[in-house]
């Protein structure tokens, strides 16, 4: 989302972060914690897809009970078996599956797609002096998730539990909600001062790194408090970066996975030295840099801005409409809105119900799920996202060559990326992190905390770089872009790539009709009941 119940990205005076500050869902699980045999409790299937107890968008404190399924009659059981790295089986059928980042999963196999989070619990400090409140993850299970055939004509609710686990996973206690810890600096607001004093010391460690890049102040910075700022982060850190790095260090130096054993090589492609989606023979497939303002939605940003760009290219049209952000911002049971979410998954919903042109919702930061458009009145074509995907085909299987290749021949990418705390006071050049973290292609999972539109690709003086759109406005950076060192995961930006297609909607939008006439039956329940006391 771009993360978890962990801390959103913070700049506060001291370019430090904030330690406890609260996101979405506080779940962390890699991979091989969740391959094993798993238990799929399957509700009845139905002709219309169900939000499965789950809000629009999806509320962490609010998270469903398992009686939704347990309750449901028809319900009944599927065992899946789930290998490192990406091979999923039913007895004797073989499919796939993905880590989604870490706070979940999507397996796909014998002709049916499941997605779920993996669950936790919320425990409180045993000791006042020793031990503070912590989220537990329970990767051996999941929250409600949703299940659905490959022609999405089927959809169901269910939870999975890995064999192991079922004993624990009988007696879990329910979430309760978090409480954000206040701080004096984090709500104060910047000023000039503040960020003149910020900026001339990060130019002259730049200058003493020769790191290639510079800094400026941001005038729209001044005025807002590190809370503030944050918001423009969807992607969300649990912890200071150092003793992220530090714990994901100890993580990894002990464990051996049959991961492990596979060397991912890059091969060398036959592509351009050069590429930009904004510039192809004249064309510019892209949509004018945005401010996604006091939200965070850089996830949704920039994963929508990859399809409209992507259906841009596929009609060889730079003239038609792009697709609304609001709609699955607001709508989408499968991230938490302006709270954070995923790209993946905001093409997976995408893909589930469809997508609606930016006229019918408009970007807001307020918004609810509720639409500006007669859908029965809408011209042209229906549209839904097909074949929504990791660069790689799972998740941590991308390396750049892999990235310069889809980006290439299919369009641009929605990217996580794990900038420094000098990120918000980028001006020009070639990004390089004043403190790297240097990554090993072995690593299961890599932290990112904000997410954005790789766009294309160059070299200069020698140095190779991404071309990236950001969505904090044309007085940022580059006009609203940035360069980064590319072929190196600088800032992690190797990691994570995301891409998807979109297709005509064989269904002539009917999810999305369903969507909105549930909906509205559930708010003329809550009218009917609010007056009846």
């Amino acid at each position: 989302m771009l993360s978890s119940v962990r801390g959103v990205i913070c700049f506060t005076l001291q370019l430090q972060l904030l330690q406890d500050a609260v996101a979405d869902l506080p779940v962390h699980c890699v991979r091989h914690q969740v391959v094993g045999n798993w238990v799929f409790k399957l509700g009845p299937l139905a002709d219309k897809r169900s939000a499965c107890g789950h809000e629009h968008p999806d509320v962490e404190e609010h998270q469903p009970s398992r009686l939704v399924v347990d309750e449901a009659q028809g319900s009944k059981s599927q065992t899946v078996k789930l290998e490192d790295p990406n091979i999923a089986s039913v007895g004797t059928k073989r499919g796939t599956w993905t880590m989604v980042y870490d706070e979940g999963f999507e397996v796909n196999v014998d002709g049916m797609s499941y997605f779920a989070f993996s669950n936790f619990t919320f425990e409180k400090k045993s000791n006042a002096k020793l031990e503070k409140p912590h989220n537990v993850s329970h990767c051996g299970q999941t929250m409600i998730g949703w299940y659905q055939n490959a022609d999405r004509t089927k959809f169901g609710c269910y939870y999975g539990v890995k064999a192991d686990d079922a004993k624990e996973a009988k007696a879990l206690p329910s979430k309760p909600s978090l409480v954000e810890k206040k701080e004096s600096t984090f709500d104060k607001p910047l000023d000039h001062q503040a960020q003149r004093k910020a900026v001339q010391r990060l130019n002259r460690k730049l200058g003493l790194l020769q790191l290639g890049w510079k800094a400026r102040e941001v005038s729209k910075w001044n005025g807002r408090s590190m809370r503030e700022v944050n918001a423009y982060v969807g992607i969300k850190r649990r912890m200071r970066r150092a003793d992220f790095h530090r714990e994901k260090f100890r993580e990894q130096v002990s464990r051996q996975s049959s991961m492990g054993a596979q060397i991912f090589l890059q091969r060398e492609s036959k592509l351009p030295k050069s590429w930009d989606w904004s510039d192809v023979h004249g064309m510019n497939y892209l949509e004018p840099v945005m401010d996604q303002a006091d939200c965070g939605s850089c996830y949704a940003a920039s994963s929508v801005r990859m399809l409209t760009a992507r259906h841009k290219i596929s009609l060889n049209d730079t003239s038609v409409l792009p697709w609304s952000i609001s709609f699955p911002l607001h709508c989408s049971e499968y991230n938490q809105g302006c709270k954070g979410g995923y790209g993946f998954l905001l093409s997976k919903w995408s893909h589930d119900v469809g997508l609606l042109p930016a006229t019918c919702m408009r970007y807001n930061t307020s918004g609810t799920c509720s639409l500006e458009c007669d859908l029965k009145s809408l011209a042209g074509k229906r549209y839904r996202v097909a074949n929504h995907r990791y660069v790689g085909s799972f998740y941590g299987h991308a390396n750049e060559e892999l990235i310069k290749e889809e980006l290439y021949s299919n369009g641009p990418l929605a990217i996580g990326i794990e900038p420094d705390e000098d990120f918000m006071y980028y001006s020009d050049g070639i990004y390089k992190s004043t403190n790297p973290v240097r990554h090993t292609s072995r690593e299961e999972w890599q932290q990112v905390d904000h997410g954005v539109l790789l766009v294309g690709y160059g070299e200069e003086d020698g140095q190779k770089y991404w071309r990236i759109q950001n969505s904090w406005g044309e007085d940022w950076g580059e006009d609203g872009f940035f360069r980064i060192l590319r072929g190196q995961d600088e800032s992690a930006i190797e990691s994570m790539a995301e891409a998807a297609d979109v297709v005509e909607d064989e269904q002539k939008g009917k999810r999305v009709e369903d969507l909105f006439m549930q909906l509205a039956a559930k708010a003329d329940a809550a009218s009917v009941q609010k007056h009846s006391f």
